[in-house]
């Protein structure tokens, strides 16, 4: 049993995704070992976000990395970093400071107005700035960027995510190139991206990433930035609003290890591979009402899931009553439903521990049709 069983909880089936409400993903065995060094030793955690800092950005080419707790946390102590820099007294005076700041407007597109699990706005408003919602909900141009920057305007936040709208959106390099024109800090949410050295080599200022997603490594995060003095600022509010997001020592040490391991093996791999899951495909074809394709990831990422379309007439039930049986069954399986409401369900293989739960989920297929 799991502890999570002996808790007299589910055991869980992950094919969603890396998602932060079921645990996001599982750790190596040498993630987990360097973790437990970690948990029984004492450092001196400024040293240590320093350090793990400084050998993060060796890992991946940039000038410094601040650790967070998530890239979450990164989005807000980035801003704070903005409104303070390397001034303690700001830091330890947050709130004054951010009240009292002329500069103090955070542009956004307004397709990039996001809930993630959390609304995207309560991060920015978190940090104490306003924000500023630039373009349409189905578009925007660089016109509507560069027309709401003013002498009150502090940064510009872009997030590159799924979950935003894809078409007829300003693109990252485009907004990179508005940024560097305008001298405005430019911070990209990147939480899940795969390439950590992309978007601060194009000039990015903050790009803050999980540690817990395309790593697959402990629940953490990472900020690269395109300064020490950028770095600096942000661990030192640690001092301040930092300190409600702290990140221990031993997941600080697990995403070091993580990100090794990632570089080393040029990426994290799967155990359920893409062949895995055509093979799973043709078996899930044989079942009456139920068809599948491999599709890649709306964002243009290099993931590949499987989509299985649902056949109400022929299968006895929609794709919405399915996710929920596949949910509220043994074990609890949760796949992708975004399109539910549109008649199909995706299975990720990323977080699915080895075939068998491939397997586990066929047979719940078979068993849920009517």
């Amino acid at each position: 049993m799991s502890v999570y069983e002996q808790l007299g909880l589910k055991s869980v089936i992950n094919a969603s995704g890396r998602m932060t409400k079921l645990g996001v993903s599982t750790i190596s065995d040498e993630i987990a070992e360097a973790m437990k060094n970690a948990a029984q030793n004492y450092v001196v955690i400024d040293e240590l976000y320093d350090s793990v800092g400084k050998e993060l950005a060796k890992l991946l080419g940039c000038e410094d990395v601040c650790p967070v707790s998530s890239a979450s946390a990164g989005i807000v102590m980035s801003i704070a970093a903005l409104f303070c820099g390397n001034d303690l007294s700001k830091v330890k005076n947050y709130y004054d400071v951010t009240r009292q700041a002329t500069k103090n407007e955070i542009i956004i597109l307004k397709g990039h107005m996001i809930d993630y699990g959390a609304p995207i706005q309560l991060m920015l408003e978190m940090s104490g700035a306003k924000i500023k919602e630039v373009g349409y909900a189905n578009m925007s141009s660089t016109n509507d960027v560069e027309s709401a920057i003013n002498e009150h305007t502090l940064g510009i936040v872009f997030v590159k995510s799924h979950h935003c709208v894809q078409k007829n959106m300003v693109t990252y390099d485009e907004m990179i190139k508005v940024a560097k024109k305008n001298a405005i800090p430019l911070i990209i949410d990147a939480s899940a991206e795969e390439d950590f050295t992309k978007y601060i080599n194009l000039g990015a200022d903050f790009v803050c990433y999980s540690g817990a997603k395309a790593l697959s490594g402990c629940t953490s995060g990472l900020v690269e930035c395109s300064t020490v003095e950028y770095a600096d600022a942000m661990r030192l509010q640690y001092k301040g609003i930092g300190r409600a997001m702290k990140l221990g020592k031993e997941n600080c040490i697990g995403l070091l290890y993580a990100m090794k391991s990632y570089v080393e093996h040029q990426g994290y791999h799967s155990e359920v591979t893409v062949s895995d899951l055509e093979i799973w495909n043709e078996k899930v074809n044989q079942i009456p009402g139920l068809s599948t394709r491999i599709i890649q990831d709306e964002a243009g990422r290099s993931i590949f899931r499987s989509v299985v379309t649902v056949d109400e007439k022929v299968y006895g039930i929609n794709a919405i009553s399915l996710n929920q049986k596949l949910i509220h069954g043994s074990p609890s399986i949760y796949v992708r439903d975004h399109q539910a409401k549109l008649g199909s369900i995706a299975i990720d293989p990323r977080p699915l521990t080895s075939t068998k739960d491939l397997d586990c989920i066929l047979a719940k297929l078979k068993e849920y049709a009517e």
